[in-house]
């Protein structure tokens, strides 16, 4: 067991967590090549009885699933998925299994290309079932069957998605039907009994169909269409007793509510509208399917524990408490609630996992997801609000080198997406990486972003280039002067969207911005009609014409590819040249327009890629070159330079 992922297990009365860090005091400040290093545990599971968990853990060039004594944390089996193994859900069934979802990454592209196998294994290696279908959902009080869903009906690329009872250990079995999904691609939710009771759907224009199913009865109740109500609604999850359910519902203006549906009635009930922001993560009990709360307001968390009657409520938020200015999720719990997993994040916590006990009142530290990065030489991350020019009320995240708080060379990090991601104030490996270089780094949640409402999100409709652009000139212009950033040292940089909007803030801002990087950016708009995979559904052509419209004219007066006469500083460009979404094609134009221009542009290519970047070597390979070009195009002036 080392000692640098397994935690030194020091027990705090009351939750107390001083202790939680000791040792880190004196740390050096890691190479920021850390950063890229990917977390060494990604799951800890507790068994049902308490006596064990299943850790999911990097080791080598894949993730294996150990299953160690709780007490001593000794290790006592561990099955291996093979080389570049990876493992996605993990769980257990009872006592003595455990169901995990696992498939391998190829080789050369480091990606997984097919779907993840479900299988069942006994916590001592010998017994191993293989799922014929996706698992669904466990059957409290029932450890020998399962409910799994697959395809029955294919057609168009779509599916209806039949659900079926299987007992485990006659697996080859299909077993007893259960339902059919009521639309194609529809994503589905059992209650704790086995039985099926929410489906959503999502057609080619973008709107959703949540149904709802009564046990004994045929067929299925429509509870919103979003053609019709021009509103979407989502099950967050449902009661243990199967009564009643959590909605997360659109509203027309403002934040998304929480909503109790009565299964009984079909009775809708607000319960919880934050005047900010949606639920941003759901906060459950410890049965871990129970919605009790949730956390609010991206960039500052606020936790909401909506039902204070629940068993659970006062333990979740004397666990709340003790973890101020953390997100904090139970993965797991014990049959009797006694003990539970719990997982923190934070501005400078990658992740950390503690043992809680109930009884006890006491938490011990288990392991942190990345020890190598210890909490006090991160860089620290605070909320930041302002107004935008329009007086659009605009909230972000400011990364600050450790120490250091005035007159900084900042990057404006701007988020991909750009409808429906946005940036929190939990641990964010690139904000970091470039912040421990001695840079402030600012994230703005620019109009359009998800997680403040409908209507923020759709006011950046068609504002690509617009009032999005104007949001992040806005963010930059209130980091200056507030004395954060050092007016002339400023470069903007993004992936994707991001890597539009950096170019685009050298377009419109020539005099803010001394450098403008991206990565994989959509750089020519009227040719996302006609490049890249968003195009090739009806679903995507309905996105691209709703968010960007369809003027071509006005598309060029919005793309930097045709704007690059009015760029005036350093350009770096990266691409992957198997990019599916974003093709490599619009890095090229743009690299072949600004040369022409005799502009100055630094690209890269990797062979490789896809819209992201998988491979160690190639992400290695880019913040080299990319902590470079902010270094030379953000050095202080000095007399002969200045102008």
């Amino acid at each position: 067991m080392a000692m640098h992922e397994w935690g030194a297990r020091a027990r705090m009365a009351a939750l107390v967590l001083a202790c939680a860090w000791a040792g880190q005091a004196g740390a050096q400040a890691p190479d920021w090549k850390v950063f890229l290093k990917r977390a060494s545990i990604e799951q800890i599971q507790v068994s049902p009885d308490g006596t064990r968990v299943a850790v999911a853990e990097r080791i080598g060039e894949s993730t294996q699933i150990t299953i160690r004594n709780l007490a001593t944390m000794a290790a006592e089996v561990r099955f291996d998925p093979g080389t570049q193994g990876e493992v996605g859900k993990l769980r257990w069934i009872d006592d003595d299994r455990v169901l995990l979802s696992a498939n391998r990454t190829d080789s050369k592209y480091k990606v997984a290309f097919v779907r993840p196998a479900m299988w069942i294994v006994s916590r001592d290696g010998r017994d191993k079932y293989l799922l014929p279908s996706n698992f669904l959902a466990t059957i409290e009080g029932d450890p020998n069957h399962l409910l799994v869903h697959e395809c029955s009906d294919w057609k168009d690329g779509k599916c209806f998605d039949e659900v079926r009872k299987a007992e485990i250990g006659h697996l080859a079995r299909t077993g007893e039907k259960v339902i059919v999904a009521p639309d194609r691609e529809s994503e589905l939710f059992a209650d704790r009994h086995g039985n099926v009771r929410f489906s959503i759907s999502e057609d080619d224009k973008a709107m959703t169909r949540l149904q709802v199913h009564t046990p004994g009865q045929e067929g299925w109740t429509l509870i919103n269409d979003s053609e019709k109500s021009g509103l979407h609604v989502y099950p967050l999850g449902i009661t243990a007793d199967g009564e009643h359910a959590y909605l997360e519902a659109e509203r027309a203006t403002g934040a998304s509510a929480i909503e109790r549906y009565d299964f009984a009635t079909g009775a809708r009930t607000q319960v919880h509208q934050d005047p900010e922001s949606d639920a941003t993560r759901t906060i459950y009990a410890f049965d871990g399917v129970t919605p009790i709360g949730a956390y609010f307001r991206p960039t500052h968390p606020v936790a909401v524990v909506w039902d204070s009657t629940h068993p659970d409520a006062a333990a979740i938020k004397q666990i709340l408490a003790a973890f101020p200015g953390r997100v904090v999720a139970i993965t797991s719990a014990t049959r009797d609630r006694n003990k539970a997993i719990v997982k923190t994040f934070g501005d400078r916590d990658p992740g950390t996992y503690y043992l809680f006990d109930r009884a006890a009142k006491k938490a011990t530290l288990i392991a942190r997801s990345r020890a190598w990065l210890p909490e006090n030489t991160l860089p620290p991350s605070r909320d930041v609000s302002l107004v935008a020019r329009d007086g659009m009320p605009l909230h972000g995240v400011l990364t600050l080198p450790p120490g250091k708080e005035r007159n900084l060379p900042m990057i404006v990090l701007v988020h991909g997406g750009p409808h429906g991601p946005f940036d929190d104030a939990t641990f964010d490996q690139e904000s970091a990486l470039i912040a421990s270089q001695g840079y402030a780094v600012l994230r703005v949640n620019f109009r359009g972003s998800g997680g403040y409402g409908k209507s923020f999100e759709t006011a950046g409709y068609k504002q690509w280039g617009r009032a999005m652009q104007d949001d992040v000139t806005d963010a930059t212009k209130w980091a200056i002067a507030q004395g954060i950033a050092d007016a002339g040292r400023v470069c903007v940089y993004g992936a994707s969207y991001g890597g539009y909007s950096a170019l685009m803030g050298a377009v419109r801002e020539p005099a803010l911005y001394r450098c403008a990087a991206s990565y994989a950016g959509p750089l020519d708009l009227a040719k996302m009609y006609k490049w890249g995979g968003i195009r090739r559904s009806d679903y995507g052509m309905e996105y691209l014409a709703r968010v960007l419209g369809k003027d071509e004219t006005d598309l060029a007066a919005r793309s930097p590819a045709k704007q690059v006469a009015s760029i005036k500083v350093p350009v770096l460009i990266g691409h992957g040249r198997l990019d599916g979404r974003v093709d490599v094609a619009h890095s090229r134009a743009m690299v072949k327009a600004m040369k022409k221009a005799g502009l100055a542009v630094e690209s890269i290519e990797y062979p490789n890629e896809g819209h992201g970047l998988n491979i160690d070597a190639d992400e290695a390979d880019f913040y080299t070159k990319l902590l470079a070009f902010f270094a030379r195009n953000t050095a202080p002036a000095t007399a002969a330079s200045a102008p």
